[in-house]
């Protein structure tokens, strides 16, 4: 059993708009071996709002309110663990190896949320879970126990309800939410797997302010093919 069928159910968060985004994760699953079927695992159309109400942008918003989604779609359907990843995935050369190292560990284990992917240094010397303790910026490759989703869910929309700036903890990127949620109460189990997993794959924003560059409508495919490069090259190397 791979590291994405393991789970009972995994969704790849994907603007409609984005069809390149949704082509280039179609070929990283299929390069890995992982299986669309649409049911178990498949994509999930991204929330994409029309005001931030005091999130700092409007992809942001969307980004969290698509997060949040699917754990209330995992809870409507009453799954045993949830995978969750963004479609700018791009899987470690080692995920075969290490992947099935991770949910044979995993099994064995008391977890609330656990992180694939974080932007920690991989150590192939002892790849194994360890616990989280310092914040993880990214949420684009990580698994929810199912004891734990309406838990997450409560705290998603405590986020929502109060007011940008309090203390507590207003709205703010998704990733800084789990970040709160993990670091302010130490009943949670969260840890991350050693050797990263899988990584952001070069593509173009939808959080923040666009480059220059992409705003150009003809510099736009330079840019694409400049990425999809720069995705080759780092596919080798990590």
């Amino acid at each position: 059993m791979d590291v994405v069928d393991y789970f009972d159910r995994a969704r790849i968060i994907n603007i409609a708009s984005r069809t390149d985004r949704r082509s280039e994760t179609l070929d990283e699953f299929a390069r890995n071996g992982f299986h669309l079927d649409n049911d178990k695992v498949g994509f999930f159309e991204a929330v994409t709002p029309s005001e931030a109400n005091g999130f700092p942008s409007l992809g942001v918003r969307g980004c969290f309110l698509s997060h949040l989604g699917i754990i209330e779609e995992a809870i409507r359907l009453n799954v045993d663990n949830l995978l969750i990843l963004e479609d700018d995935i791009q899987f470690s050369k080692r995920i075969s190896q290490y992947g099935k190292d991770a949910i044979a560990s995993l099994a064995n284990m008391d977890w609330d949320i656990v992180f694939f992917g974080h932007p920690f240094e991989g150590n192939a010397g002892s790849p194994a879970w360890k616990v989280v303790d310092q914040p993880i910026h990214l949420a684009h490759f990580y698994a929810v126990n199912g004891t734990f989703l309406v838990s997450l869910r409560d705290f998603l929309y405590q986020i929502l309800e109060r007011p940008p700036g309090h203390p507590d903890g207003g709205p703010m990127h998704y990733d800084a939410a789990l970040n709160t949620l993990i670091h302010s109460n130490d009943q949670v189990r969260a840890y991350y797997f050693t050797w990263n997993l899988g990584y952001q794959r070069p593509s173009r924003t939808d959080l923040h302010q666009l480059s220059l560059l992409d705003r150009v409508h003809v510099l736009r495919p330079v840019m694409t093919l400049l990425r999809r490069f720069k995705a080759h090259k780092l596919r080798q190397l990590r």
